[in-house]
């Protein structure tokens, strides 16, 4: 992919020999439609930026480089907090993947860190040497050996990219606030159609197969009152789980006991999923 081509690209700029693309930290309408569609698992893996080194404003050899997955969402999230700011931004190759997901999966690493250093010239294109690495990107970059096989330095900023404006104009200090990850309602809600498409993909078949055995193996001897009854409740289990597990679960994840998310949802199960496949029996 021509990275000048994306949609998001407002521009160029020439620093250091290097010709980069600038990038608007607007989002167009299309911007929201994708974010949106992700959201739901739509087009997941396909929404990707081009790797490579881009400018945000009117960086010169003194502005800050920061580092980003080439997941679009992460990307555009990090450009929409960039307004105002002069700073390069360096995408690595994560095949899509999130900059949290990405650092524990490898792709977010040290190794395509030092490669993408090395061929987008950055040596040449600022006078520093260093690079801002996501705080929750850490697991995966390790600084001694970034420093070692490139000369850049790594620091690790804030956890949120609505953070940066501030951290980058105090010199590069995080607060104790900048480096806690906390996940509200709006953020725990936001994972549900992640979880709630593909359990309905394969939960769906299973719960019409269910129902179907219900009613040619009951004990009515009607198929029809079989499917209605026994169906019902043979197929409300898978239902109940997939509810639990992708709604209920994320969104009461803070109030459920125990810290393995495993041991949540089967408390979620157990307290909301009984009561309904009893109360779906009774009927």
């Amino acid at each position: 992919m021509d990275p000048f081509s994306q949609p998001f690209v407002c521009g160029s700029l020439d620093l250091g020999g290097s010709v980069l693309p600038v990038v608007s930290t607007g989002w167009t309408a299309a911007d929201h439609l994708g974010a949106a569609l992700v959201r739901w698992g739509i087009g997941r893996y396909d929404y990707q930026v081009e790797p490579g080194l881009y400018a945000v404003g009117a960086p010169d050899a003194s502005s800050p480089v920061l580092v980003s997955a080439n997941y679009k969402l992460s990307f555009d999230v990090l450009r929409r907090e960039l307004e105002g700011q002069d700073v390069l931004v360096l995408v690595l190759q994560t095949m899509g993947i999130n900059v949290w997901c990405a650092a524990g999966k490898g792709t977010f690493g040290t190794q395509e860190l030092c490669e993408r250093i090395q061929s987008a010239g950055l040596e040449r294109v600022v006078e520093h040497r260093r690079v801002i690495v996501p705080q929750l990107g850490a697991p995966g970059v390790a600084a001694h050996q970034v420093r070692r096989r490139t000369g850049f330095g790594v620091v690790y900023g804030p956890v949120e990219a609505r953070d940066l404006p501030l951290f980058l104009s105090s010199g590069g200090r995080a607060t104790a606030a900048m480096r806690r990850k906390l996940f509200p309602l709006r953020e725990r809600a936001a994972i549900v159609p992640m979880e709630l498409l593909p359990s309905f993909r394969y939960g769906l078949p299973m719960m019409a197969v269910l129902a179907l055995l219900a009613g040619l193996l009951g004990s009515s001897g009607s198929f029809l009152d079989n499917l209605l009854g026994q169906g019902l409740v043979a197929s409300a289990a898978p239902l109940v789980g997939i509810l639990c597990g992708a709604v209920m679960t994320p969104l009461l994840l803070p109030l459920v006991p125990g810290r393995s998310f495993a041991l949540k949802g089967a408390l979620v199960g157990l307290v909301l999923g009984a009561p309904i496949l009893l109360g779906v029996w009774l009927s």
